[in-house]
């Protein structure tokens, strides 16, 4: 009987020692050991990772002081599993499953998804569709499980008007799509992208697609032309402080606001605590202090199993696709940082953890 081949104990990651951005303080790591695999987790060989604009942030603003070292970045992910803890009964070895790094795990322990293995808790992963290809479901977790939040948090109906900002990004091409199979074809997808994505973004659903650059300042066009036809909810998934202080103008009374975050110049901690400030001014200040007379609700996008279960039947069903705006190679990941970091990417950026050659589609 042909002996079985023995597991890796080491493997290759991008890490880092000190905090900073990626150009500053990111260099890839070789033979960093495999953490040892507990009851309950698995071991799978990460073929894509996906970037989030979150990752940066983490990086530069994470206390070094309390993280593992190397800590490795980003934390979705799509593989094939090698090897299973003796409690884990819903998997087999060779499944190929999407997931998400717990921060727990990330920020105590420096896991991370781009390494060539992750280890992880067997409720983190879900399996990929026979329809879906790893670089589609390696972007999924983050983006997929924030537009689910951003969508349960605004509450649209049947027939209802909706306005998208910042639809051509990873999260907003969910979104158009979510949001169009939730209000029918009685309702109206209302989505703000750049001329350039204007036809991938009706593409997807939208019913109607404004170009911001053309019509800059768009809050102002929206003011005109929104004024007496007003959306039943607005979601930013772009952050545009502009967006919400003239909403009044183009969104109904007592209708909700629903961002997923701010916009911000720099991934510093003068750009956070503005942020964080911001956001609590929007929430609490009353209009009678110069505040909007609208609600303005926060949500967060933290992956769990559940919602990715969500998504995983949505892909199935083809109710989904995933927008992949380029795919980079192991080698690049500091050019794929570097796109994804301009805003203005067109769907996920993807990093293949092999040695092949990056494939940009924009």
């Amino acid at each position: 009987m042909a002996s079985q081949t023995p597991l890796p104990t080491t493997m290759r990651a991008w890490g880092h020692n000190l905090a900073g951005l990626p150009n500053q303080v990111l260099h890839p790591t070789p033979n960093i050991p495999i953490p040892s695999l507990q009851p309950t987790e698995l071991l799978i060989k990460v073929s894509y990772a996906a970037l989030n604009p979150g990752g940066p942030a983490i990086m530069n603003l994470g206390p070094m002081i309390f993280r593992t070292k190397p800590s490795i970045p980003e934390m979705d992910f799509a593989g094939t599993i090698l090897s299973l803890g003796p409690s884990v009964q819903n998997f087999v070895i060779g499944d190929r499953v999407f997931g998400n790094i717990s921060i727990g795990l990330h920020f105590n322990k420096g896991r991370g998804a781009l390494a060539e293995y992750v280890v992880v808790p067997f409720d983190r992963v879900v399996e990929i569709p026979v329809s879906m290809k790893d670089e589609e479901a390696a972007g999924l977790g983050i983006v997929g499980c924030s537009a689910l939040a951003l969508i349960d948090r605004a509450g649209p109906g049947e027939g209802d008007r909706v306005l998208v900002n910042g639809a051509s990004g990873g999260i907003g091409t969910l979104l158009v799509q979510m949001l169009k199979d939730v209000v029918g074809e009685k309702g109206k997808v209302v989505a703000l992208c750049s001329g350039s994505n204007v036809e991938i973004v009706k593409g997807l659903g939208a019913d109607e697609v404004i170009d911001y650059r053309k019509h800059h300042p768009v809050e102002k066009y929206l003011a005109e032309r929104f004024s007496k036809d007003q959306f039943d909810c607005i979601i930013d998934a772009y952050g545009s402080q502009d967006l919400w202080l003239h909403c009044a103008f183009y969104l109904k009374p007592g209708k909700p606001f629903i961002p997923i975050a701010l916009s911000v110049p720099s991934y510093g901690w003068s750009s956070f605590l503005w942020m964080v400030g911001t956001i609590m001014s929007n929430t609490w200040k009353p209009k009678f202090l110069g505040g909007v007379d609208r609600p303005y609700a926060q949500t967060n996008g933290i992956a769990d199993p559940m919602n990715m279960q969500r998504l995983a039947r949505m892909v199935e069903e083809k109710k989904l696709k995933i927008l992949i705006d380029s795919i980079w190679s192991f080698d690049d990941v500091l050019k794929a940082y570097e796109k994804m970091m301009t805003k203005h990417a067109r769907g996920k950026v993807v990093i293949r953890m092999d040695r092949a050659e990056s494939r940009v589609y924009s």
